[in-house]
């Protein structure tokens, strides 16, 4: 009998599992850490999922509804999940794991599902323009973009990003829209050819999640408590009832290797320490990009520093002349509702992209103290109801990259030590501020249509995330056209020179890191993975 074995569960894991449980033989070994929400809190929610929105207990409310924290001050706070810290608790994947300056250090989840249980839930293919750099083009990728919407719920509509971000499959339509987000697609529309002569173009969000049952309620961010937005998870908790694979939970793979044409993977036990010995025709290892360099930089015993590309993120307030009503007296839906992209080019490569979110609590827990006081009631009101945050992203290529440096353990079944560096771009400056040279267009293309879309950036607000915050990174080991040993690069099924049982099907294969959304492809690409290493033969 065939044997896989899939090291992680979460987005690139559970699309490998999609491809491999295809094959009716196969037998499918997966393993990770495993970290869930706690019994406790997994109760309110299912409480909460049988009852409508009007009949839910304030208490079981506010105990799922806590607001991200801050960790670091100058940067985003972290996210939440019905209150908890699950996705981000260290069991030991983060031992060892040191940084420099201002990164992100919370790099590599533990939590069944991974970093998808905080995501944004936002899905659009890369543009073919992108695909350009790759040793494989978008034709080869369509299909497996259609099978993975397929496979996860899907909300979307037609409308002009589709011109570089095609629109596959068949999307349900989303919710009510904020009326925020309805007046700037008014004004886009009203407005259109003025605005796409600034390079700009507006579509509604793309999203993973069950629009058709939603009943807003303002808690997207925080956690739905219908679990209506995707999570790996969920695909793992289908296979598993399915008993189409073996899933183990409580294990951190500390080594890879081949012997023969056999795979074979070493795991710490995490509650004795026990190492346990696996094998399999093949391995596929989704850690992300981060869990994944680690591991396979140890298992080469290779200290050679490594670069990833990210996709940096910012954050830039926006403000409208017109006034909505006060956002705090609606439930809305609280994803990503349209998006801005923002092209130097005609092709589709050179983009920004920007996601704009409507009004939620921690709109007004980021608001300076004052303007929470009760005497600054009528400027707060009048504030929010013209306050509008986008959530941006510049490609890999006008970003710093994350350096990777590790140092071996004298310990055989110990992971590396490393170290994560951000450097290596020029510096430009918008209001003071250090940032990459694209960001300062950005801006200037965002002014020239302000005066047609009502949206008007303040640049004084806007916040730079430090290295490895935007979780859009990856290409330590990016997918060449021939396998170089010196570079460190994959084959087109994500395999180093040095074997060729070994399959890295996360992010860590990405020649680049556009803009534009990331989970859709990781997904994609892992499923393509799967599906051709089936068709070796052995």
């Amino acid at each position: 009998m065939p044997s896989s074995i899939i090291i992680g569960s979460g987005p690139a894991a559970a699309a490998a599992v999609l491809a491999l449980s295809e094959k009716p033989d196969e037998k499918i070994t997966v393993f990770d850490p495993g970290t869930v929400l706690d019994a406790e809190t997994q109760e309110v929610i299912s409480r909460l999922s049988k009852l409508r929105v009007d009949d839910w207990d304030e208490e079981d409310v506010r105990r799922v509804s806590l607001q991200p924290k801050q960790v670091q001050s100058d940067s985003l706070p972290e996210k939440r999940s019905y209150g908890s810290d699950f996705p981000f608790v260290n069991k030991g994947q983060l031992d060892g794991v040191h940084c420099e300056g201002r990164v992100n250090s919370a790099v590599i989840s533990s939590a069944y599902g991974g970093f998808s249980n905080v995501w944004g839930a936002q899905i659009m293919p890369f543009s073919a323009a992108t695909f350009r750099r790759w040793p494989f083009d978008f034709s080869d990728m369509e299909e497996h973009y259609r099978t993975i919407l397929g496979h996860i719920p899907f909300a979307g509509e037609s409308d002009d990003l589709e011109e570089w971000f095609p629109l596959i499959g068949s999307p349900d339509p989303l919710p009510p829209l904020a009326p925020r987000t309805q007046m700037v697609l008014a004004n886009y529309d009203r407005h259109r050819d003025r605005v796409r002569s600034t390079g700009i173009t507006i579509g509604r969000a793309r999203l993973a999640f069950s629009a058709p049952e939603c009943q807003p309620c303002g808690l997207c961010m925080t956690g739905c408590p219908q679990s209506l937005i995707f999570s790996a998870s969920h695909s793992f908790d289908r296979f598993r009832r399915s008993g189409r694979i073996d899933y183990r939970s409580g294990l951190l793979a500390v080594r890879v290797d081949q012997e023969g044409d056999t795979a074979v993977v070493h795991a710490r036990e995490l509650s004795s320490g026990r190492i346990q010995r696996f094998t399999a025709d093949r391995v596929f290892v989704g850690c992300g990009p981060i869990g994944t360099t680690r591991l396979i930089l140890g298992s080469l015993g290779s200290d050679q520093p490594v670069h990833l590309s990210e996709s940096a993120q910012f954050v830039l307030p926006m403000m409208s002349m017109k006034p909505t009503p006060d956002p705090r007296t609606r439930r809305e839906f609280t994803l990503n509702q349209f998006n801005m992209v923002i092209g130097e080019d005609d092709e589709g490569f050179d983009v920004s992209q920007i996601h704009f979110y409507p009004f939620n609590q921690a709109y007004y827990d980021a608001l300076p103290g004052f303007l929470q006081h009760p005497a600054a009631a009528f400027a707060t009101d009048r504030l929010l109801s013209r306050l509008t945050v986008g959530l941006g992203y510049l490609p890999s290529w006008a970003s710093p990259k994350v350096r990777v440096t590790a140092q071996m353990s004298a310990a055989p079944d110990e992971l590396p030590q490393i170290t994560l560096t951000s450097e290596g771009f020029s510096e430009a400056k918008v209001k003071g501020k250090d940032v990459p040279p694209m960001l300062p267009d950005v801006i200037k293309r965002i002014r020239r249509a302000a005066p047609y879309l009502d949206l008007w950036p303040v640049t004084p607000q806007m916040l730079w995330s430090g290295g490895a915050k935007s979780y859009h990174f990856g290409g330590s080991f990016p997918h060449a056209s021939e396998r170089n040993t010196g570079r460190a690069t994959t084959d087109r099924l994500g395999r180093l020179a040095r074997w060729d049982r070994i399959h890295l099907i996360d992010g860590s294969v990405f020649p680049n890191v556009p803009a534009t959304t990331f989970t859709l492809t990781v997904m994609a690409n892992s499923h393509r993975i799967a599906c051709e290493a089936m068709e070796l033969t052995g």
